[in-house]
């Protein structure tokens, strides 16, 4: 799907959880996890969609994921 739509994904990696504790994602009651979290962001840098759920069995859905990438589409 990555290659096909022409997507970058990129992983971040946080030693010290510096980054979800700044982002307000931490989950306190599980030491140094963050709650899970999706971003959409645009070529410019601008977040254009956040989802964070704090049941980690709770992820946005594929189909979730790609109205919100097609949305950077229609916006070009």
């Amino acid at each position: 799907m990555r290659k096909s739509l022409g997507l970058t994904i990129v992983n971040l990696m946080d030693p010290g959880s510096e980054t979800i504790k700044r982002y307000g994602v931490l989950n306190e009651a599980n030491g140094e996890i963050p709650h899970p979290t999706a971003l959409v962001v645009d070529k410019q840098g601008m977040v254009v969609f956040v989802r964070i759920d704090e049941d980690y069995r709770k992820r946005p859905s594929n189909e979730e994921l790609l109205q919100e990438l097609r949305q950077l589409q229609i916006k070009k």
